[in-house]
């Protein structure tokens, strides 16, 4: 089955995720450490699993109420910079209904990125994607090529969770959840660099914490604001910043900064009305990725937020926005809604 190859899908979902460890061919599994609506870095980890505990790796513990799904997963060689797509089922039947409002994830060690989509039922995509357990070269979680693919904006492909880090964990605020459908088909998207001299295993795991139907009245979206123009000679600096717009009255809870290693500092700022030119974050690297607001905030139709992205190159190349660990982006992604829940409102992106 080969992989659908619109470039500019790449990352159109997560929160994700960021949904890209400790980045690439980190040593540690801890969480990310997040920044506050203050500005301050809380550097507290979820424990996961008790430290005397055994089982395979990746080693996440089953949500008390919930449910936890996996990739069937690879095996990674030395050297390689690889990504692969495979299609993983949620538990149940078309009676079920899952209303979610929290996910933790974990990958084995050496990951680059998990993303992870659902294909929206009775949709082209989830008709043309293969049946689980064998994965697929493919660049972004994609439906397959083809007349089953999916477009860039889409609403066939619904956004699930995303990570950059070996532990991830996201919560949604009151309100406010994901919900899916049993027997309804997952893409897990994961992307590994080794720079061992042994192959590494590629498996990732989802919890999925379920709620009462009550607790969920409004659906989560993610946004992908993007730049391409990024080119950083060979031992130099750079700092590239651009702005983008929403085209619905939007709220948003969640700011997710997403650079490579080469990433330095990152801030965003308000596009337009009475708060713009206001700077809402900055982290100091690439692996202090997320910012939730206290109180989730609404953006006005025609504004948005500017983002700026730094680098310090300290290769023998010139680096590009690109697909591999190797490569550098600059992607500001985030979590809304529409302020109105019943507003037909499309993905919204720019690229």
């Amino acid at each position: 089955m080969k992989p659908a190859s619109a470039f500019a899908r790449l990352f159109g979902t997560l929160a994700l995720a960021a949904a890209v460890g400790a980045g690439c061919g980190g040593e540690s599994s801890e969480g990310p450490p997040a920044v506050d609506a203050s500005g301050a870095v809380d550097a507290s980890n979820n424990p996961g699993v008790d430290a005397g505990s055994e089982c395979d790796d990746p080693c996440l513990a089953p949500p008390e109420h919930g449910f936890q799904v996996g990739s069937t997963g690879t095996t990674i060689q030395p050297g390689e910079d690889v990504e692969y797509c495979e299609t993983v089922l949620i538990p149940g039947d078309a009676s079920d209904t899952y209303y979610v409002k929290r996910f933790e994830s974990q990958m084995t060690l050496g990951s680059h990125h998990l993303i992870v989509q659902a294909a929206a039922v009775g949709s082209d995509v989830e008709a043309a994607l293969p049946e689980p357990g064998e994965p697929w070269p493919c660049t972004g979680p994609m439906g397959p090529q083809g007349e089953g693919g999916a477009g860039i904006f889409s609403t066939e492909l619904l956004p699930v969770t995303g990570a950059q880090h070996p532990y991830h964990e996201e919560t949604f605020p009151d309100g406010v959840g994901r919900i899916y459908h049993g027997g309804q088909k997952l893409i897990f998207d994961y992307h590994y660099l080794n720079v061992t001299d042994a192959p590494l295993p590629a498996r990732a795991l989802v919890n999925f914490h379920t709620a009462d139907p009550s607790e969920v009245q409004i659906e989560a979206r993610d946004f992908a604001f993007m730049n391409f123009n990024i080119p950083t000679p060979a031992h130099q600096d750079s700092s590239f910043t651009k702005s983008c717009q929403f085209s619905a009255d939007v709220m948003v809870y969640k700011l997710i900064r997403h650079t490579h290693q080469w990433g330095t500092d990152f801030t965003a700022w308000y596009d337009g009305g009475d708060q713009d030119g206001e700077e809402i974050f900055t982290t100091p690297n690439y692996e202090t990725t997320d910012f939730i607001f206290s109180e989730p905030v609404m953006i006005p139709a025609g504004q948005g937020f500017t983002w700026q992205c730094n680098y310090h190159n300290d290769t023998e190349r010139e680096l590009h926005f690109g697909t591999e660990a190797t490569d550098e982006m600059c992607i500001l992604f985030g979590v809304w809604w529409p302020v109105d829940p019943n507003a037909e409102v499309g993905f919204q992106g720019c690229f």
